[in-house]
């Protein structure tokens, strides 16, 4: 039977939405507070009981605004609107349902695998990245004097390799004069605008708050030390010649004009008598969402090759995919070393994940062939066979040079570079992320579509080839499936994951 196609179905039925629905964008600001400070300060956002919450709109709006002891520079990691949150955790009623440990690692191992490189530069201003990197730090005039551009708040020209980090407001740049006076500590701040991903922004339909206990999203701030580097200015001959972490006393963060902004729908009288009708005869309304999980655990120096099994507590009904992180401390020389991934099977090692004692991949991903590698970890991502329109943002460079765990001679990214040098910053991390798919249909049309641990623990096995110079840490990203159960009759929630 012959079929009209769709572009010239004029006829097909269109909803309509009803005539008293209204959309209203909401701001609400912390219940505990107007301005925090790093290392574990908790932030807390108590959302309204009423209307449906658009998830896709849920965004954190705020200031971050540094205060660095005299004579020093300040470097953040990662992507900084995101670094400074260490935990972000959703409750309904009172009852946790999501808790996100690393959050700022997390979220800057999904902005170098899953933005391109034009949607990153776009974002720059929202993610307060500020495109400062290697030869803005660092401008290397012929005596050597680094006195301009360092008060890191210009915005550079974006580029490929400096779309992570921020040189963050320092001291105060030394003038052109023979005789410069060592510069004073100087304030400085700067804004962002975080899309929040939890388990409440992943969902695919309307979250009905009207319906459901009291909304919390707590927020707890990071140790500074896991994503600030300091260091002091060296003079010589009055002029600024090199940067020491030596004596480098630490920046005070402040928090401050903190919101989370949202959209809001209301449908009207009576809708709500609809919505409910929609519930399953145990009164509840399922929603489909998805969320991320991390786990770490020690990996200890090995003086030669070494084959083991790292085992994480995890059980899930649904893994979509999963991310490896060998962090920098594995390495020779690493700066904040909690957002650098290297290398950690070595040039001919090979890493393999199991689920419910199934491989993925059914053979080892082999270093040898580090492109294979790569697209695997592109492909966890459900883009397996489509190369137009891949997200993946890591250069080769941060993938394989500047990710070896083999020694070589390492250039502090405060010091003066050339192109041809190389250099773990802030701005150019090492970015060697291991990931595979673990869905049985890549499609979000589907419920719980990916692999079932089976009440087991997740083993990753890991031949190194190469030895590492340091104990360090191996952090597993696990992307999983989720359905919230929502309770029409108890307002209750129950999570199924």
């Amino acid at each position: 039977m012959a079929a009209l196609p769709k572009e010239i179905q004029y006829n097909k039925p269109m909803a309509s939405l009803p005539m008293d629905t209204q959309m209203n964008n909401t701001i609400v600001h912390p219940s505990n507070g107007a301005n925090f400070k790093a290392n574990g300060n908790v932030i807390t956002f108590d959302l309204p009981t009423h209307s449906m919450l658009v998830p896709s709109s849920l965004c954190l709006n705020g200031i971050i605004k540094i205060t660095p002891s005299p004579e020093t520079q300040t470097l953040i990691a990662g992507q900084p609107a995101a670094s400074w949150i260490q935990r972000v955790e959703t409750l309904v009623g009172g009852t946790q349902i999501d808790s996100i440990t690393d959050y700022g690692r997390l979220y800057n191992m999904i902005a170098q695998t899953k933005i391109d490189y034009s949607t990153k530069a776009g974002l720059m201003t929202e993610l307060a990245v500020n495109c400062d990197g290697l030869d803005a730090a660092a401008p290397a005039e012929a005596d050597g004097n680094l006195n301009q551009n360092l008060d890191g708040n210009a915005m550079g020209d974006p580029t490929f390799v400096n779309l992570n980090g921020r040189r963050a407001p320092s001291f105060r740049p030394a003038n052109d004069a023979p005789a410069v006076t060592k510069a004073d500590a100087v304030e400085g701040e700067f804004a962002f605008s975080l899309p929040l991903g939890c388990l409440l922004s992943s969902c695919s339909e309307l979250i009905p708050l009207s319906m459901m206990g009291g909304v919390r999203i707590r927020i707890t701030t990071a140790q500074l030390s896991s994503y600030v580097r300091t260091v002091k200015a060296v003079y010589t001959d009055d002029d600024i010649s090199s940067f020491t972490e030596t004596g480098a006393t630490a920046p005070v963060f402040d928090f401050s004009e903190l919101e989370l902004n949202f959209d809001l729908v209301d449908f009207g009288e009576g809708f709500d008598g609809v919505v409910k009708s929609m519930a399953d005869p145990n009164g509840d309304l399922v929603i489909r969402s998805e969320g991320w999980n991390t786990m770490n655990v020690p990996i200890d120096a090995n003086a030669s090759t070494a084959n083991n099994t790292y085992l994480y507590n995890l059980r899930l009904s649904s893994i979509k995919s999963l991310v490896l992180q060998g962090t920098g401390e594995a390495r020779q020389a690493a700066i904040i070393p909690a957002y650098q991934a290297v290398q950690v099977a070595g040039s001919t090692g090979s890493t393999q994940f199991f689920v419910a004692n199934r491989p993925f991949p059914p053979s080892p991903l082999d270093e040898s062939n580090v492109a294979a590698v790569m697209s695997s970890l592109r492909q966890c991502f459900g883009e397996a066979h489509d190369v137009y329109s891949t997200r993946i943002a890591i250069p080769d460079k941060q993938y394989t040079t500047l990710a070896t765990v083999g020694t070589q001679t390492l250039a502090d990214d405060t010091s003066p570079v050339s192109d041809n040098q190389m250099s773990v910053s802030v701005f150019e991390p090492a970015a060697h992320f291991v990931g595979v798919n673990t869905e049985k249909l890549s499609t979000n049309a589907v419920m719980m579509s990916g692999e079932s641990s089976q009440l087991s623990p997740i083993e990753v096995l890991l031949n190194q080839s190469d030895a590492t110079t340091a104990a360090g840490t191996l952090t597993l990203y696990t992307c999983y499936d989720a359905l919230l159960a929502i309770n029409t009759r108890s307002r209750g929630i129950n999570v199924r994951v």
